[in-house]
Parts: C-alpha cells; sequence; structure tokens
C-alpha cells in the first residue's frame, strides 16, 4: 500500500502542536501547585480530578496533531481515474541548437523545453509518441512508441552522442518528424501531429510548404521556449565549460530572442495552434489541443491517483474534542436520595451521537464526480469549446444533476449559441430547486435577451427575482428592461418645448453603424456595471444630494441609445449592483460564484 503526503510543507505545524501541548501541562502544573499552596498538600476537600485532568489535557494534544495531520493530507492506497485517452500519433522535435542555451528563462531554454516536454509525455495516455532533435539537420532520438513515460528519460542526454550540423533549421525538425510516420494504405485516416519545441529562430526567410502534410492528416503544433526581449548567447567547449558569448564578425555580442511571429504562422498553416511555455498550463493546454484532434478521443480508465485519507484523521480529532468537552474535571458530587433519580444527563447522549455522525459524515466516500466538474469549470474559463465536451460527458453520467446542465448551458452561451443554451437552462429548471432554480432562470433570461426576445427575459427575471428576493441583480435588470419597453413607445414633448422622439423597433439598429435594440447581458455574468462617462441625465449647477437621487435622475433621461451602451459597458465590467451602490457584489462567471 502506498502512503504519501499531499502537503509535506504543513509539516512544521506539528511543532505548534506541540507547544500547546507543552502549554496546556505548564498550566496544569501550575494549577496543581496554586491549590497546593491554598488547601495544603493533599487537601481532600479539593473537588478537581487529577486523573479527569491528565485525561483531558491527553485528548486535547491528541485533536491537536490530529488536526495537523489532517492538515499534511495523507495519501494511503490509490484509486483509479479517468483520463481522455487519445489514440492520434505524436512526434516532438526538440530544438538543440546553441540558441537553446540562452539563459532568459531558469534555468535556460533546453532544460525549461525538457520539462515541456516531459509533461507532454504523461499526458498523452493512449496515443503514440516519438522524440527527434534538431539544429541544422535532424536526428531520431526515439521512434514511436505507446509507452509515453519513456520520453522523459530519453530527454537526460538530448544532444549527447548525435551528429548534428550547426544551425537551426525548421524545415529539417519537419522532415526528420515526418519521416517517422508510418505510410500505409489507412495512415491517413489516424490522427497525426508534429510538436516542434524552439525558439523560432531560424535563418531561412520563408517557411516550408505544409500543404502535404495536411492531407496526410498531419498537424503541426508550436511551443515556443525563451522570451521576446532574449538574451546572449553563450559558448561552451567540449567539456561543457564556459567560454565567451557568441559574438559576430564585428565582435558585436549576439542577442537571441523568441520568434513568436514565426511559430505561430507555421502552427497556422499546418493545421494547429501555437502556445508559448511561461508555466505548466501551457503544456497542458497543448495536450488538450492535441487530443481535440482525435475525434474518438474518450474518457477511460487511464491508471490510479493517490486517494486522500485527511477526512479520517478530521474526524478522530473532532471526536476527541466533543470527548473532552463532555469530560467535567470535577469529580462527582453524591446525588440525593429522591424516590425517583434523574437520568444521566441528556447532553452526553446527544455528543456521543453527533461525534458517531461526524465520524460517519468525515469518512464517507466523496462525490466521484466532483474533482472532474471542477476541471471541467477551470477549462471553461481558457477553452469553452472544450468545455462543452467535458460537460456533455458528465451530464451522461449524471443527468439528473441540474448544476452541470446549467454549466453546460453558460458554456454554449458563451459560444453564441444561446438557442442550444435555453435548452439546457430548461433541464437545469426542471430538477433544480432554491438558489439554483434562481440561478437558472437568471441565466435564461439572459440568453433571451440576447435572442432578442426581452419580454420572454424580463418574465425569466422576475421568476429569478420572485424565488430570490434578495436578487438585486436581476431586480436592476427588471428596471432596465421596462425603461427600454418605456422608450420603445412614442415619447410626449416635455415642457421645455424639445420635440418628441421616437425610437426603433426592437431589433431594428439605431442608425448607420449602430447597435441593434435586442442586445443584451452575458450568458452568465451580473450585466450591471458603473455608469458610463455622460450617462447621468441631471443638469444644472445644483449637486446631487445623494446617490438615489443620482440614479432617479439618471433613469429619467435614459434614451435607448445610452441604455444600449450600458448594457453594453455592464457586460464588459461584469460588475453587480451591489458594486454599483456599495462597492461589493457577486460576480457571475466562469461558472463559479466568486465574491468581490
Amino acid at each position: 500500500m502506498k502512503t504519501a503526503l499531499t502537503h509535506p510543507e504543513m509539516a512544521p505545524l506539528l511543532i505548534a502542536a506541540v507547544l500547546i501541548v507543552a502549554l496546556c501541562v505548564v498550566s496544569l502544573i501550575n494549577r496543581r501547585r496554586a491549590l497546593a499552596a491554598f488547601a495544603g498538600p493533599g487537601a481532600r476537600l479539593a473537588s478537581a480530578s487529577p486523573t479527569r485532568q491528565i485525561t483531558k489535557l491527553i485528548l486535547v494534544g491528541g485533536a491537536c496533531l490530529l488536526v495537523v495531520l489532517a492538515l499534511i493530507g495523507p495519501q494511503i492506497g490509490e484509486v483509479p481515474r479517468r483520463v481522455a485517452t487519445s489514440s492520434a500519433d505524436t512526434i516532438i522535435a526538440l530544438d538543440v541548437s546553441q540558441s537553446m542555451a540562452v539563459r532568459d528563462v531558469e534555468p535556460d531554454r533546453l532544460h525549461t523545453a525538457q520539462r515541456a516536454i516531459e509533461m507532454i509525455g504523461q499526458q498523452l495516455v493512449g496515443g503514440r509518441v516519438g522524440l527527434t532533435l534538431f539544429a541544422g539537420s535532424s536526428v531520431v532520438r526515439y521512434p514511436l512508441t505507446a509507452d509515453t513515460k519513456i520520453v522523459g528519460p530519453a530527454l537526460d542526454t538530448s544532444g549527447h552522442g548525435f551528429h548534428l550540423n550547426p544551425g537551426s533549421s525548421l524545415r529539417a525538425a519537419l522532415q526528420g518528424a515526418v519521416a517517422q510516420f508510418p505510410i500505409t494504405g489507412n495512415s491517413n485516416q489516424r490522427a497525426k501531429a508534429i510538436v516542434i519545441v524552439s525558439d523560432g529562430e531560424d535563418p531561412a526567410p520563408d517557411l516550408p510548404p505544409l500543404d502535404t502534410y495536411l492531407a496526410r492528416n498531419i498537424h503541426v503544433f508550436t511551443l515556443g521556449i525563451g522570451t521576446p526581449e532574449g538574451g546572449p548567447v553563450p559558448v561552451y567547449d567540449a567539456k561543457g565549460q564556459f567560454q565567451q558569448m557568441l559574438v559576430d564578425a564585428n565582435g558585436t555580442q549576439v542577442t537571441s530572442r523568441l520568434d513568436e511571429a514565426r511559430l505561430a504562422r507555421l502552427a497556422a498553416d499546418g493545421g494547429g495552434r501555437y502556445f508559448r511555455y511561461d508555466t505548466e498550463a501551457a503544456a497542458k493546454s497543448l495536450t488538450d489541443a492535441l487530443r481535440a484532434i482525435d475525434a474518438a478521443a474518450t474518457p477511460t480508465e487511464g491508471g490510479v491517483s493517490p486517494e486522500d485519507r485527511y477526512q479520517i484523521f478530521l474526524g478522530i480529532a473532532v471526536v476527541l474534542l466533543i470527548a473532552d468537552w463532555l469530560i467535567d474535571e470535577r469529580r462527582p458530587m453524591p446525588r440525593p436520595r429522591v424516590p425517583r433519580g434523574r437520568a444521566a444527563p441528556r447532553r452526553r447522549v446527544l455528543g456521543a451521537v453527533s461525534a458517531l455522525l461526524l465520524l460517519v459524515v468525515a469518512c464517507g466516500p466523496a462525490d466521484p464526480i466532483a474533482d472532474e466538474v471542477d476541471a471541467a469549470n477551470q477549462l471553461f474559463l481558457r477553452d469553452p469549446a472544450g468545455a462543452v465536451t467535458r460537460y456533455r460527458d458528465l451530464q451522461t453520467r449524471r443527468p439528473t444533476a441540474p448544476e452541470i446542465s446549467i454549466d453546460l448551458g453558460n458554456a454554449v452561451a458563451a459560444l453564441g449559441e444561446h438557442d442550444r443554451a435555453l435548452v439546457e437552462y430548461g433541464r437545469g429548471i426542471d430538477g433544480a430547486k432554491g438558489t439554483t432554480r434562481s440561478i437558472a432562470f437568471y441565466d435564461r433570461a439572459t440568453s433571451l435577451f440576447r435572442l432578442g426576445r426581452i419580454l420572454d427575459a424580463r418574465a425569466a427575471y422576475v421568476e429569478a427575482l420572485r424565488l430570490d428576493s434578495n436578487d438585486r441583480d436581476a431586480k436592476f435588470n427588471i428596471e432596465i428592461i421596462d425603461r427600454i419597453l418605456g422608450l420603445l413607445r412614442p415619447q410626449v414633448p416635455d415642457p421645455t418645448g424639445k420635440p418628441a422622439q421616437r425610437t426603433p423597433a426592437p431589433g431594428g439598429s439605431q442608425g448607420p453603424g449602430g447597435t441593434p435594440a435586442a442586445t443584451g447581458p452575458t450568458g452568465s455574468g451580473i450585466p450591471t456595471a458603473t455608469l458610463p462617462p455622460g450617462a447621468v441625465g441631471s443638469t444644472g449647477a445644483a449637486q446631487p444630494e445623494s446617490v438615489q437621487t443620482a440614479l432617479t435622475d439618471f433613469r429619467r433621461d435614459l434614451t435607448v441609445g445610452e441604455a444600449l451602451r450600458l448594457l453594453d459597458a455592464l457586460r464588459g465590467e461584469q460588475r453587480g449592483l451591489p458594486a454599483l451602490l456599495e462597492g461589493t457584489g457577486v460576480r457571475r462567471g466562469g461558472n463559479v460564484d466568486v465574491p468581490y
């Protein structure tokens, strides 16, 4: 059975737990000394029981130690995990030219590229991965293999023992990588990818043609290593000793920079994407894109992962604290003789039952798809299209969960497909209750507004407000819609003699280059924000007496064009009415409610 620690950096807290126990011991000794000084040694009139005092001390000390162990996060045993597997073949071409020794990233470009490739190899489960090295020419480091874990150890000797022409040629990298793919009758139907890990420097002015690669179903991805500012190129001898910085024929120091434009064009021509490696998230995004080119990629059992067991230690600590609370350090007093004695104190029974329930809840099984939902929510922030695929898989496994349907609707709405989003919101409404149902109606109203169905959107906002009377954002949106609907009717000339104005019908434009009237809040954000400059309708030299007065004057003089510009500003700010009035609120975005 394998054991590990999730947060070993929390281990020094054990010292704090020991200090707490030591302070309790010192306090107990001082109390015993004070009692002996007051009543004399061995005073039999003292009501405190030494045995119970020591027992309580042991319980508190054990609870402190167990809480620290729970914070450290012990992992005992392993559980199977589901990962997205792919049958695509991937050749990784690593640049080992002299410019990869530049230290504009720590420790240098080559070692940073090796860490990125090791992460990519660990996540490409189910497919075959190969490795080539290139500089002025290309050489095979490891052919296509289904054992993706071999890519990491193969990098330890990258460039050693291989004869490569000096320079840096992306054409040589592509030719060396494509030569590793088999040429058979049905090989073109199998998804294939080339990942070039380089700084993008190439003396050749033109990019190699990639039409033949696309015809063979080969996609080209690029991973940029380095920074656009770059740095000097170090020169080492055969023993790896630093000699000097590289200079040109005029004696000027050469600076190597990351050529992102060339790598991005190469990826675009090859049907792939360009990523710049700055954190581990870039490598994970690249592997997600590689799996996306294979339409047959499916979530399957993909190995095991350690299982967290901190709940056991935390549950036992809670039981010990409850036991310490139940135990009284005083000696039991003789009960009065009455015809019918009272039963045992009920709080002990309630405490024991509560401790048992807490232990069962703490040690019970966790939701098996909770982590996958969190991962899908994180993917939604950067790739809504990929999140849609994950949400649909989760919805297939748990079709009665309204939260998953609402999350899927938000992801589809982020792609602009509000008709499909309404279907998912309807599923969420059918099974949701309470606050979840209110959120579903709110998001449905937002999509209805974007489709131009203003009256239906207002009805959905009203239902969201009925379910959650504290939702001031829904109330504010209703007021905005009422104001827009009021302005769509002919206006009565004001007493100053200004002519009445007629606004266009819903769906029509404001004029040349105007915004359509059926524009409204986004799919999941709260469409309220700070007012745009010049939107306040109050005039004159007198200052508004209060915020409420200013808002009233603002709504009175609001025109259709100003209302639409306000809604666009609200959508961009992603802030709510509480932020407008009080500076606080809750942001609905990315399928996560975040207070700010």
